[in-house]
């Protein structure tokens, strides 16, 4: 019996779920997901098969994302903004028996039903699941640009939860905005703490500063950077005071500050698809600490406040990927940092984004730390050129529209702020911001546009 089976019985009448349309209680929420079990048998799906979802901020996913594995299937979500082209590939590397989604039929040579379809099942009962049995499988978002399947199981995302619940209290009074896509685990991650503790999703199609400006009711909610820059502008001070949960991508310390002058309580989180969400959270006025149940470890003989490569291991991190071996030993995040004396994480950036100019090692993330605390600066992305005399050479693109004639100043604010060799060699600016599909900064996208731009 999974978590909203376990309240459909236990508090029917409890709210669920809101949208903008209604509002839904776990008695019925629970008569969808099984509808839903029983519509997928119907369309020929057995336990372990593969169910993709294109998957949208509404109801319809939701009853998918619970239905498929309720009837012993794996769900693998997918972002419908994807080309024909990715979307067939990632199909492809899961096997998948069957497509939801609800819009023109995508051509993706396998069987497509409707989601909303799911409504219309017989329900059935709920086909028996182990820890270790596959729950579902998530893509990473690909910062490395290696596509990736996660394996997740129910025991995965269980611990994950579980350890979530002893740093981030939530009970069945609590209400979690959800405004995350739900194609992305940090969005799943949402509806499945929020449901095992009985309380209630606010699932918003997408993210509308000024609607969630006008939340004052919630516990919890959960963004990347690139949203709460954009919601600063619609609260005001004395605005919302609930926690959020803020991760997906480094924070500029002026974007927390500015936060918390509009009142809201900052709560940045480090976490990752393969340990199913949050690994670190630091709490309002807290430091940051890895969360109960994970095992957060640096490259072995590295003493405190050195920076090395960051592992973790524990109940919620996967066994690995779909179609590989099962992981050996902690998984290799690909981040570097350190662990400061008192045993808290600090991440510094991506182990592949190192720079190596002039024999020196450089961590892009670092530099865009200092560079993004320069007022006017709206984003930054460091990167590394191959350079004859350096190796490699460091350069920056800023968006900072008012900016681009104060370079001069803008570069002797990083020089009193970094070592030399950190200092950016070339310099572009751009005006605009791309954002990629999960809110974020697309920081790939601005590294084109810098060498479209400054060649």
């Amino acid at each position: 019996m999974d978590h909203v089976d376990r309240y459909g019985i236990l508090e029917p009448d409890q709210i669920a779920v809101e949208t903008p349309d209604r509002s839904v209680s776990y008695g019925e929420l629970a008569e969808l997901v099984s509808r839903g079990s029983g519509a997928l048998a119907g369309f020929g799906v057995s336990p372990a098969d593969r169910v993709a979802v294109l998957a949208r901020n509404d109801l319809p996913t939701l009853v998918a994302m619970w239905a498929v594995p309720r009837m012993g299937g794996v769900i693998v979500p997918l972002d419908p903004a994807r080309g024909a082209e990715e979307l067939q590939a990632r199909l492809d590397l899961v096997e998948a028996s069957l497509v939801l989604w609800d819009d023109s039929e995508p051509t993706v040579g396998r069987s497509v039903q409707a989601t909303d379809s799911l409504f219309d099942g017989r329900a059935v009962e709920p086909h028996p699941h182990a820890p270790d049995d596959l729950h579902s499988i998530f893509f990473t978002s690909g910062s490395d640009g290696e596509r990736k399947a996660v394996r997740l199981t129910w025991g995965n995302h269980e611990a994950s939860a579980e350890a979530s619940a002893e740093r981030l209290p939530l009970g069945p009074d609590d209400r979690w905005l959800a405004v995350l896509p739900l194609f992305h685990l940090g969005g799943f991650a949402v509806t499945y703490r929020t449901f095992r503790a009985g309380g209630t999703v606010i699932l918003e199609p997408r993210f509308d500063p000024k609607r969630v400006a006008a939340f004052n009711d919630l516990r919890y909610m959960s963004l990347v950077p690139t949203m709460l820059s954009r919601l600063l502008t619609e609260a005001a001070a004395g605005g919302p005071s609930h926690a959020t949960l803020l991760g997906g991508a480094p924070a500029p310390r002026s974007l927390v500050e500015a936060a918390d002058a509009a009142g809201l309580k900052i709560a940045r989180t480090y976490g990752l698809t393969e340990a199913s969400s949050q690994v670190a959270t630091a709490l309002p006025g807290d430091g940051p600490g890895a969360l109960p149940l994970t095992g957060i470890t640096v490259e072995a003989g590295k003493g405190p406040n050195d920076v090395a490569a960051i592992s973790v291991d524990g109940p919620m991190v996967s066994a690995g990927y779909w179609g590989k071996p099962d992981r050996t030993g902690p998984h290799q995040t690909g981040d570097i940092g350190y662990l400061d004396d008192s045993g808290r994480l600090h991440v510094v950036g991506r182990a592949r984004g190192v720079i190596i100019s002039g024999g020196e090692n450089i961590h892009p993330a670092q530099v865009e730390r200092v560079l993004a605390e320069v007022p006017g600066v709206v984003a930054v992305a460091v990167f590394g050129v191959p350079d004859v005399e350096w190796g490699e050479r460091v350069e920056a693109v800023l968006v900072a529209p008012k900016l681009e004639a104060e370079l001069d100043e803008i570069k002797s604010y990083a020089s009193d702020r970094l070592a030399p060799f950190q200092v950016p060699k070339r310099w572009h600016f751009v005006g605009e911001v791309p954002i990629g599909n999960t809110g974020k900064v697309d920081r790939l996208r601005l590294i084109e546009l810098a060498r479209e731009e400054g060649g």
